[in-house]
């Protein structure tokens, strides 16, 4: 098309120079302008792409990317050695705080507490009796000391024997699911101690662990609003809000951890390791006319853009631009907000042309071809 506009360029300029040369070519002159200007007008518009200038963030939502973990999660492991005499959970089941999970052959360890209980109850009677002869004068304050000593004794033994009891039984500490279950868990089987047994996440609460970088992480507030897609997981975003920033950078990407928890939805099961992206509007980002930054043309000092007109022509506009974040510039002069700014064929649009403009949306602003 552009040599379509060029080869009736060279017709009209051809006319006007055959005008000034022979007084006598006005008429034909005359005659020749309409058609000219009529062969123009039936040129087809150049399509481009347009992008409405806006009064918006100049810095768009921050956007990263982390695997969902719960913000509590357990591995419970057998304390002791034995044979396993029960186990009363399975993978992906729920599970309540102080839900008995496995129980180990106990026989040995029910007879010790046993016995520290009667070797308590022999050192407390001796206590009693030795501070009565104290008081009589019938024996020494060494001897009391002895008997106090040999009563604290059978106490601490008292205690060991029952944790070793209780370290038979493994327990839920908290309401959650199951997310891992050791197989060698089964009645009969021999498990030493040190062994997995399960791992237990509480769904309730999920989290992402994210990386900011140094630019956007400025724009970051503990309590700010985040919002978490999860494809795995179905369409939409859930609300989070950012838990925690980082005090310092991390030594070797450089880049700024930041928490993002969130309250896991009515009848949704967001389930620990998948993949999920996180969008965190900026705080405290300034607001600006907005145009993409790869809409600006720039010849020495000046900046230009080009502007799709009401009448469908491409009007070239000089402009002042200010600060730039990425692929977003701020124009403080020469674009009005609402206006159609070009973004496409930039290399052979000139003032003048005809355009059929394709409006983009406001989130695909970004570089201009």
């Amino acid at each position: 098309m552009r040599k379509h506009i060029a080869v009736v360029a060279a017709m009209t300029l051809v006319v006007i120079v055959f005008a000034g040369c022979d007084r006598s070519l006005d008429a034909a002159t005359e005659a020749s302008a309409p058609w000219v200007m009529e062969r123009v007008a039936s040129l087809p518009p150049l399509p481009v792409e347009v992008v409405a200038a806006e009064r918006t963030r100049l810095v768009p939502d921050i956007g990263a990317s982390g695997m969902v973990s719960a913000t509590r999660e357990v591995t419970i492991v057998a304390e002791t050695q034995g044979v396993v005499q029960a186990a009363s959970f399975e993978l992906g089941e729920p599970v309540e705080a102080g839900q008995v999970l496995v129980t180990f052959d106990s026989l040995i360890q029910v007879l010790t507490v046993e016995e520290a209980r009667q070797a308590l109850t022999s050192a407390e009677l001796t206590v009693a009796t030795t501070e009565r002869l104290v008081g009589t004068g019938n024996a020494s304050q060494a001897q009391l000391t002895q008997a106090r000593g040999a009563l604290a004794g059978a106490r601490a033994r008292l205690a060991q024997a029952e944790k070793a009891l209780a370290d038979r039984t493994l327990i839920a500490p908290f309401d959650g699911l199951v997310a891992a279950r050791s197989p060698s868990v089964e009645p009969g089987n021999f498990v030493s101690a040190g062994v997995m047994v399960a791992r237990i996440i509480d769904t309730s609460r999920m989290e992402i662990r994210l990386s900011v970088g140094e630019r956007e992480i400025r724009y970051l507030r503990v309590g700010g609003a985040a919002f978490v897609s999860i494809p795995a997981a179905g369409p939409g975003e859930i609300r989070a809000e950012i838990a925690a920033i980082a005090a310092g950078s991390d030594p070797q990407t450089g880049s700024f951890p930041v928490v993002v928890r969130w309250q896991q939805p009515p009848n949704t099961l967001v389930r620990a390791g998948l993949s999920a992206r996180v969008r965190i509007p900026p705080v405290g980002a300034p607001t600006r006319l907005v145009v993409p930054a790869g809409a600006v043309i720039t010849r020495g000092d000046e900046r230009s853009v080009f502007v799709a007109a009401a009448e469908g022509v491409a009007e070239r506009r000089v402009v002042t631009v200010g600060e730039r974040e990425g692929e977003r510039v701020a124009i403080l002069s020469g674009v009005e907000p609402g206006e159609l700014v070009v973004v496409s064929g930039l290399r052979t649009l000139a003032h003048g042309d005809r355009v059929a403009p394709t409006v983009r949306t406001a989130d695909a602003m970004g570089a201009a071809r």
